[in-house]
């Protein structure tokens, strides 16, 4: 069995596109609710609170991906970018906190950046060769 093989076998598996959705709704079950605390105000300082968000974000959309094992990165994206926005509209909400453009551009870029790859990876390693 090739590399190609295992991986294509393993990613398109229920069990485990089923855990990356769940750890993608975990991650932002916890975006939400940490960030709600009064800890949250301050925690990253910029520039560093992009690094994160892109970091953050870019987590979200691979697992959200691979949950749906490829299939509908338009999709993905919009959720993931539905999940920056209502981001931004909860911490303008809260004190100490406010609601900031560029996180949510960092977000929206986050979430394209990360497609791209995954799309550019799956047709690069995950196709089979004229061998098999």
């Amino acid at each position: 069995m090739t590399t190609q093989t295992l991986v294509t076998k393993i990613r398109s598996h229920i069990m485990f596109r089923g855990l990356c959705l769940l750890a993608a709704a975990f991650l932002v079950f916890n975006l939400f609710y940490v960030g709600s605390k009064p800890v949250a105000v301050g925690l990253f300082v910029p520039p560093w609170d992009k690094v994160v968000h892109f970091l953050f974000f870019s987590t979200i959309a691979t697992l959200m991906w691979l949950g749906f094992n490829g299939r509908y990165p338009l999709v993905v994206a919009a959720m993931v970018i539905a999940v920056g926005a209502l981001d931004e509209l909860h911490q303008g909400s809260l004190p100490g906190r406010e609601a900031d453009i560029l996180d949510f551009a960092t977000d929206t870029a986050a979430a394209f950046c990360a497609i791209r790859l995954l799309c550019w990876l799956d047709r690069r390693w995950c196709q089979p060769t004229e061998n098999e």
